[in-house]
């Protein structure tokens, strides 16, 4: 009947009413209706197609885009719960076919009281209309060829084209100079500056201060033993003990666990410097010697005890300067260039 009328009776805005009439699933109860908006369909025309169940039970599965013809897209689903028992499935689509074709029916899964359950929806017929006209079937003949004028622009555009390489080209040729005529940067490796090295040079500065002949010479000579034992401590322990008042030096010695005799030695010489130039205390020069052989026994131990320490620290200096020398490369040797190096 349906392909004896051509999809006649699908037109209009009883569509809609006449698909739901004829094509309601009549199996299941009146529970599966189906229909689309629209019936007759150009290529690329939107269209709606709905699928609506009433009834007390759960979809589990409904169809997806590979159950639609080839030459329907799936643009997007909706799904609205219009109430209890009552639920609905819109499909967007859109058309691409050149003839007429049918939504073949789908399978929708179904869990009710009485267990899982199969119902199907309805086929759709779907009209193709062509968008040309009845007299436009045949293709016209061609028209005679049209002799336009010479146009210009295209050797105005190829002028300016050339301008622009050239100018470009210039440029590029500039920056060669710039980069020929540049220095080449050079990395400068820093070197390790050893504490323990520092502190005997430190030492040798001390003891060129003796014999001491007068007041101020006894207060040269404190200070700058009390600052060379500082300056070692601040290298190697790494907190500001030239800043930093003796009782606070041995404070933090202890808080990074400094070895006994090492922290022994530095109270020694730093408490008897505070005591010149805080105390007013007048040393002779054989209390200068003493201090000399106890700032000695500093180096001897802090030499002994800090061995692994400041090799770690040249360990750690050396691990940096190969980051530094890694980012250099990467910020100035070119891929040319290491191809070359």
């Amino acid at each position: 009947m349906i392909k004896k009328l051509g999809f006649s009776l699908f037109r209009g805005p009883l569509a809609v009413i006449l698909l739901l009439f004829l094509f309601s699933s009549t199996a299941v109860g009146q529970q599966v209706q189906t229909y689309t908006d629209k019936d007759t369909l150009r290529v690329g025309d939107r269209f709606t197609y709905s699928i609506v169940l009433s009834g007390d039970y759960t979809l589990l599965e409904y169809p997806d885009e590979p159950h639609f013809p080839d030459d329907i897209e799936l643009l997007n689903r909706q799904r609205f719960q219009l109430s209890e028992v009552r639920d609905s499935l819109v499909y967007n689509l859109q058309f691409f076919g050149v003839e007429n074709m049918i939504i073949p029916e789908n399978e929708l899964r179904l869990q009710t009281a009485e267990g899982d359950t199969l119902l199907y929806t309805s086929e759709i017929p779907l009209v193709f209309q062509s968008t040309l006209a009845e007299d436009d079937e045949e293709f016209r003949p061609f028209k005679p060829i049209f002799d336009f004028a010479r146009a210009l622009w295209p050797y105005i555009l190829g002028g300016l084209l050339l301008l622009i390489a050239g100018w470009y080209l210039y440029k590029y040729w500039k920056r060669k100079q710039a980069e020929a005529n540049t220095p080449k940067p050079v990395f400068k490796r820093e070197p390790f500056i050893n504490p323990m090295l520092e502190l005997k040079k430190d030492m040798t500065e001390v003891k060129a201060l003796t014999p001491c002949r007068t007041e101020e010479d006894f207060d040269r000579f404190y200070v700058k033993l009390g600052d060379t034992i500082r300056a070692y401590i601040k290298r190697v322990y790494q907190f500001p003990a030239l800043e930093m008042t003796s009782s606070e030096i041995i404070r933090e010695l202890q808080k990074e666990r400094a070895n006994s005799d090492l922290i022994k030695a530095t109270k020694k010489v730093l408490f008897e410097a505070d005591m010149v130039k805080f105390a007013n205390f007048t040393p002779d020069n054989e209390q200068t010697t003493d201090a000399l052989h106890t700032a000695d026994n500093f180096v001897h131990t802090a030499e002994t005890v800090d061995r692994e320490k400041i090799d770690y620290m040249e360990f750690k200096h050396d691990e940096r300067q190969e980051e530094r020398l890694q980012a250099f490369k990467e910020k100035h040797i070119t891929p040319k260039n290491k191809e070359n190096s």
